[in-house]
């Protein structure tokens, strides 16, 4: 019998736990503002306005927007980061508001100026329909003419420099090895993350990122009736195949 795959299996249910958040947490704070500032250029995010973070995680973007004086709701599937982000941001007397929801599904009100999904969190099916969905959530959580952004990996640079194996070390003693190798038959990146903590004990978990080139995630985004589709670098210039990753930036039109 043939075993289901990691999508088919609803892999990022179980993937997403304490362990990652020891990874997910292990971000630079310079690299987080610089990140922000890219969100604001690109969309013209201002203090006074309103945003909703698709897939929050941890709320580091949430929490830095806050601080700069903007009404921001983040949302992610995990009620582990979700408490997580609620925490830091009461800890730090934060104003940002942070929901348990899909984000398939879950469509904001009242609508907002923008709507952000940072750092991966698209194309977890081989799926396209079941993918654009998040796209067409986003969309129905904007006012007419907001913006939607999407970081994405530039597949691009990642199919020309591809690695098998990538190690790295994060704070308590946990440490990371990710292997990756690509399905053709469903056009995904699968990964196997493995964590080994102090203890030597050992978690591992499985991954799959539908490899979507630029030019795929401006259709998607136009099918999903998004005008003004640009791809851009992740500092906001001009998107080059060298670049690791990718930012496509839409708005809804004015008129609905």
């Amino acid at each position: 019998m043939q075993q289901p795959t990691a999508v088919e299996t609803q892999w990022w249910k179980t993937f997403y736990d304490d362990v990652a958040m020891v990874v997910l947490a292990d971000q630079d704070p310079d690299v987080i503002r610089d990140q922000v500032d890219t969100i604001t250029r690109l969309t013209g995010l201002s203090q006074g306005q309103s945003a909703m973070d698709q897939c929050c995680g941890l709320g580091q973007h949430t929490r830095e927007l806050t601080s700069r004086g903007v009404d921001v709701i983040g949302i992610d599937q995990s009620p582990l980061y979700i408490d997580h982000a609620r925490r830091l941001a009461r800890e730090r007397h934060g104003g940002a508001e942070f929901v348990v929801a899909d984000a398939l599904t879950y469509q904001h009100a009242p609508p907002v100026d923008v709507v952000y999904n940072w750092h991966s969190s698209f194309g977890y099916s081989c799926d396209d329909a079941w993918n654009q969905q998040m796209l067409h959530a986003a969309r129905q959580s904007l006012r007419p003419g907001g913006t939607m952004l999407l970081e994405f990996p530039n597949m691009l640079h990642l199919l020309a420099n591809f690695q098998t194996s990538i190690s790295s070390t994060h704070p308590g003693g946990v440490s990371l090895t990710r292997t990756s190798r690509i399905c053709a038959s469903t056009g995904t990146l699968r990964q196997v993350w493995e964590y080994r903590m102090d203890d030597r004990s050992v978690r591992t978990h499985e991954s799959s990122l539908r490899i979507y080139l630029p030019d795929q995630l401006i259709q998607m985004f136009r099918d999903s009736g998004f005008v003004d589709v640009n791809a851009f670098s992740p500092c906001g210039g001009t998107l080059a195949a060298d670049s690791p990753r990718c930012v496509i930036v839409g708005s809804n039109p004015s008129v609905q």
